[in-house]
């Protein structure tokens, strides 16, 4: 399992458009978001490449101006590791 942790910076008059949009990607996670465009974001997906285009999606929605990975753990499945 991966787990990224993203800060996506939106246009302030966008930011509940941005959110549902988010919202709306399996595995993504909105978990705050404040007045002046900030939302903090998790994706968790089994592999590094869905992270990364799930990434690439959440760049490209209308209303985002700039998104940084901030955080990434990956944990190995307990059914793989045994």
């Amino acid at each position: 399992m991966n787990i990224s942790g993203i800060v996506v910076h939106a246009s302030p008059d966008k930011i509940d458009r941005v959110r549902a949009q988010l919202e709306k990607i399996p595995g993504v996670e909105v978990h705050a978001a404040s007045a002046e465009g900030k939302l903090v974001v998790t994706i968790e997906k089994p592999g590094d490449r869905e992270i990364t285009d799930i990434f690439d999606e959440i760049g490209k929605t209308s209303g985002v101006l700039s998104t940084a990975m901030v955080y990434h753990h990956f944990e190995p499945d307990s059914a793989e590791a045994a």
